[in-house]
């Protein structure tokens, strides 16, 4: 067979390609497509941050600038996966918001497989700020020559702004929900204000589950970037572990940035000249409520909101990498339970403790979230007990006796607890601050986690005649650990439990045993020894 000939002229037509333009920087976007917006020596704060985010090359000036907020003493060089600012309020943080997300849907370029469409998200703390945040994003757009055409669709139904662009990105602007971003190829997120996002781990969105479910929708996405801006609030939550863990860590790729608001807005001749009240009115914020503003302006997390344990207190307390631990033969063990129907919204809560010599050690904590079927966990609460060799359990009075008669059916004695959670609490503050107990590792555990983070949410209120969680969250699995503390703290030496009565001749046959030395529980505080002495313990009181 003749060979055949290459025929070029059987091929589509092609005009010559073009060289590909450089893709300007978002540095450098500052002086040209947001020049409008961004004009003046009052950002120039955040031009650093812009080269930061993107590792670009900093001056010995911006290096300074780069040092002071984020504790770093090296550049970044390339670019980062992850992006924390801690800025105080009013310090540019929409409109920098706002630009940093027009660059990344309409400047920005990617590579996508045929058919497939990339997400640029901003993620709000509600639909009103999403509504405001959107408005930003288009005026930003329809601001720039270029960047209105290439609109292809909008879509603003209320709470899911969306700006369909014809590069095949989207622009979804929406309130933080962990359900709805799954399932999509995300390019960028913007987490806006994230640290007033929920962080109660029984909210439908907490801020931690809401990114652990962002995190697997931008894995391999080539520069896909998570930036969280936000001022503090609590030292807890996703913002406050990210500033633990990455300030100041040279060549991290997740980068912490915090500084106050008059930091980011330096009072320059030209802000002054745009703004002359501006100083003046943040002096009059910091006199009307100073601990407010070092949150709101300072960038600083409040721990006024602290007032009943603080994180120094409870972590003083805490034996790092401890689990449990395991029954210990001879000693006696002390099982607090904080009840729930497991209907409702409430967990079930169970602590083990035992004495040792400086006061109490935490053995074991155990939750159960609802829903559940209560004769289920009853039996797993019975376990419990039986391998720490307890044969009764101290806790509330919730649904009469319904729990009492199910732990009775099991071998179990219930001992309702009179005291209020408040007086639970208020008893167990001087074992945390005393350092009488020894508390599990938060980082073994969600549930160990748990009941240390509830402690330190708790507030105090109506002038600190009362101690409670904070509205619409939980303190269930604390209040089970404070009141399993308490039944094993050694009463003091003004309180020191002595025989009232002996018994002599007659056999130990009442009550319930509640130690493995044949001691009787016989109701209402009262004991008896196996040798027949009878005594009065004020813990059961």
């Amino acid at each position: 067979m003749p060979r055949t000939s290459f025929d070029a002229t059987l091929l589509p037509s092609r005009t010559p390609r073009k060289r590909a333009e450089a893709v300007p920087t978002f540095y450098q976007c500052f002086d040209t497509y947001f020049k409008n917006w961004f004009s003046g020596d009052s950002w120039n704060v955040w031009r650093v941050v812009a080269k930061s985010i993107f590792g670009e090359p900093l001056t010995r000036t911006d290096l300074e600038t780069f040092t002071k907020f984020t504790g770093r003493t090296v550049a970044q060089t390339e670019p980062a996966r992850e992006v924390w600012l801690a800025v105080g309020r009013r310090g540019g943080k929409d409109w920098f918001t706002a630009a940093l997300l027009v660059y990344l849907a309409c400047i920005r370029k990617y590579m996508f497989k045929a058919g497939e469409l990339g997400r640029v998200m901003l993620l709000a703390c509600d639909s009103d700020q999403a509504d405001v945040l959107y408005e930003y994003v288009t005026q930003l757009i329809e601001s720039v020559p270029g960047f209105e055409s290439m609109v292809a669709k909008r879509s603003v139904k209320y709470g899911m702004r969306r700006l369909q662009l014809n590069n095949r990105i989207e622009i979804l602007i929406k309130p933080a929900d962990r359900r709805r971003v799954r399932g999509r190829t995300v390019l960028a997120v913007v987490a806006d204000e994230v640290a007033h996002w929920w962080s109660d781990e029984r909210h439908a969105n907490p801020d931690t589950e809401v990114l652990k479910a962002l995190r697997p929708a931008m894995l391999g996405v080539p520069g896909a970037l998570l930036v969280a801006i936000s001022s503090p609030y609590r030292r807890q939550g996703a913002m406050y572990e990210a500033d633990k863990k990455h300030w100041g860590m040279n060549g991290d790729r997740v980068l912490f940035w915090r500084a106050a608001t008059w930091e980011m807005r330096p009072d320059t001749p030209g802000h002054r000249a745009q703004y002359p009240t501006f100083r003046r009115e943040l002096e009059e914020e910091k006199a009307n409520d100073p601990s407010a503003f070092a949150s709101e302006y300072g960038a600083e997390y409040r721990l006024d909101l602290e007032d009943y344990l603080s994180q120094e207190a409870i972590g003083s307390c805490v034996v790092a990498g401890r689990e449990a631990l395991p029954y210990e033969p001879g000693k006696h063990h002390y099982l607090f339970v904080d009840t729930a129907g497991g209907g409702g919204q409430d967990s079930l809560a169970a602590c083990v403790t035992r004495t040792i010599p400086i006061g109490a050690q935490v053995c074991r904590l155990f939750e159960r979230k609802p829903p559940f079927d209560a004769e289920a966990v009853c039996d797993e609460i019975a376990a419990l007990a039986a391998e720490y060799n307890v044969t009764m359990v101290r806790g509330d009075n919730f649904s009469g006796a319904t729990w009492a008669s199910m732990f009775k059916q099991r071998g179990l004695t219930q001992v309702v607890e009179k005291a209020t959670a408040t007086v639970l609490f208020r008893n167990f503050a001087p074992c945390v601050t005393g350092k009488k107990v020894e508390l599990l590792d938060p980082n073994t555990g969600m549930t160990q986690e748990r009941a240390l983070n509830q402690l330190v949410r708790l507030e105090k209120r109506e002038g600190g005649e009362k101690i409670t969680h904070p509205q619409g969250e939980h303190d269930d699995v604390a209040n089970a650990l404070a009141g399993a503390v308490l039944m094993a703290i050694r009463p003091p030496s003004a309180a020191i439990v002595t025989a009232e009565t002996k018994s002599y001749g007659r056999t130990n046959s009442s009550g319930p045993i509640v130690d493995d030395r044949g001691t009787r529980y016989l109701g209402d505080g009262n004991f008896r020894t196996a040798s027949g002495e009878v005594y009065r313990d004020p813990r059961y009181l």
